[in-house]
């Protein structure tokens, strides 16, 4: 199994910081202080033998919340301060970005860093920025009024990337997008003695008319693309098809189970005979202390703090719904603490000494004895938060894990 830390970008401030310099995340003295804290954790994980990092894309966040908008550019820095690790940004929402624009970004970072990159694809749920970037309304994942435009869309940009990855030259006419554009042809291309010679023959035809292009570079080998599940079955579904890496974003024992299965259904009915486990991730948060009590805490103050905040707006507690919660939707908890107790119940925070993560990551690492779990998914929110001692905390969670915890799970 392996395991990718996957890790926050928020601005460590105390709520009175929040709030007395707000917005905080424009304030440059805070952010070169995240900045700074993140590339040591990037560089700590690395010397600690974590097989990846990725950390997720979000825009506007200036209350102080993940505050990198371009993750790839971050790896660029990251990677060469680092010597083997892999880097995942967690996820490029594709729907609110140009296909061929990060066809072109991931094949180029490939070449800079060879056998270092993988990607997650995402169809984006924050209103606020993916209307905003993709320049539409109704633009976002599993809002009943836009669902199924955006999964559309989704599909149609993920399949013109991995075209555009594999083929030389090739013409895309879809509802969303065009290359070239139009896809009728671009008359009269200056260069077109040029191309006929050098580029793809028939790419320009005989009255100089672009008919198909071809970016460049081609990936140096194709990075493992890695797809989020956070609650659509048609998600599950289409990444077992099409053979890519699933990962469960939110959710408890039953429903990783149900997932897992699921997913290993439609990737084994489409050829790809798969055991209960094989490209399959799942995301938990992994918290380490001295005693449960002491990691718990930390857990609170953490993970709670921004799942209490942040993430159940958006329904992500929905994963940990049981039959004897309030049917109001989504499922909401009265503090950070209630809803991490359900985390940890439900079996998405693990958290105690070493020797108790351990037992309970060997419960997940076998999909609760059913099958292999490939990927762990280390949510760590450690890094948001503005500790006396922060590289102390930082270290200590990072080193603990990647000594004590996880050398029985390689």
């Amino acid at each position: 199994m392996k395991t990718m830390l996957m890790c926050s970008s928020a601005i460590p401030v105390t709520p009175e910081e929040r709030a007395a310099l707000r917005p905080v995340s424009r304030n440059n003295e805070k952010y070169q202080e995240m900045l700074a804290g993140f590339e040591q954790i990037a560089v700590w994980a690395d010397e600690l033998g974590f097989d990846a990092f990725g950390s997720t894309e979000h825009h506007m966040q200036y209350e102080g919340g993940e505050s990198i908008p371009n993750n790839l550019l971050m790896y660029a820095k990251l990677a060469a301060l680092t010597k083997q690790i892999t880097f995942v940004p967690m996820s490029v929402v594709v729907t609110a970005r140009d296909p061929l624009r990060v066809a072109e970004d991931l094949a180029q970072f490939s070449h800079m860093f060879p056998g270092r990159l993988g990607i997650a694809f995402a169809r984006g749920f924050q209103t606020r920025w993916v209307q905003t970037l993709a320049q539409q309304a109704d633009a976002v994942a599993h809002a009943p009024s836009s669902d199924a435009a955006n999964r559309a869309k989704f599909d149609e940009y993920l399949s013109i990337i991995e075209t555009a990855w594999e083929l030389d030259s090739f013409r895309v006419d879809g509802p969303h997008y065009q290359a070239p554009y139009p896809a009728t042809g671009i008359p009269d291309w200056p260069l077109a003695d040029w191309t006929r010679s050098y580029g793809v023959p028939g790419d320009v035809d005989d009255d100089g008319t672009i008919r198909r292009v071809g970016i460049a570079p081609k990936p140096l080998g194709r990075p493992e693309i890695f797809i989020p599940s956070t609650r659509a079955e048609q998600t599950i579904i289409d990444s077992g098809r099409a053979g890519r890496t699933l990962y469960v974003a939110a959710g408890g024992r039953d429903r990783i189970l149900a997932v897992a299965r699921t997913y290993q259904h439609a990737a084994n009915e489409a050829g790809h005979d798969l055991e209960l486990g094989q490209r399959f991730g799942v995301v938990a948060k992994i918290v380490l202390g001295d005693t449960f009590d002491e990691a718990f805490d930390l857990a609170v103050e953490t993970s709670g703090f921004w799942y209490q905040n942040i993430f159940q707006k958006f329904w992500f507690n929905e994963g940990y719904r049981r039959e004897s919660d309030p049917p109001v939707r989504p499922l909401t908890f009265p503090d950070a603490r209630a809803l991490t107790r359900r985390m940890y119940e439900e079996g998405q925070l693990l958290c105690g000494t070493a020797e108790q993560v351990h037992d309970q990551l060997a419960d997940l690492s076998t999909l609760y004895g059913q099958g292999n779990l490939d990927w762990v998914i280390s949510e760590y929110w450690a890094q948001s938060m503005p500790f006396d001692d922060w590289s102390g905390v930082q270290r200590y969670q990072l080193e603990t894990y990647a000594k004590k915890v996880m050398p029985e799970f390689r």
